[in-house]
């Protein structure tokens, strides 16, 4: 009797498992591998054109030029202790001038790092 028993027990591990998927199952399997609704791919930015890159690096380089020039005009003004009426109206368009260069710059990084 105990050997039937043995018997019996190998023949039933040595047999395939054989499980009826259920509706739980059927939902894990079907979302496998599925992007998400809410995880779409965002497309990618839209680069500068070349247009636009040349735009920023002359506006760059124009601002660089223009502090250069400002600080020129600030030292020679205190070399003579104050500055000239040409000198602050010098200063002053240079000072535009550099602020509306800087909106351009600002406004392509900001799109260029989108």
């Amino acid at each position: 009797m105990k050997s039937a028993l043995v018997l019996a027990a190998v023949l039933v591990m040595a047999m395939p498992v054989v499980s009826v998927p259920t509706v739980v199952d059927a939902q894990v399997l079907t979302g496998r591998g599925r992007a998400t609704p809410t995880r779409r791919a965002r497309p990618a930015p839209p680069r500068l054109s070349e247009a636009e890159e040349n735009q920023l690096w002359d506006a760059q380089s124009e601002i660089d030029t223009i502090d250069e020039q400002i600080a020129e005009v600030r030292a020679a003004g205190e070399t003579q202790g104050s500055l000239t009426t040409d000198q602050q109206a010098y200063l002053d368009a240079q000072s535009t001038r550099r602020t509306e260069l800087q909106a351009i710059v600002t406004r392509l990084e900001a799109k260029k790092n989108r």
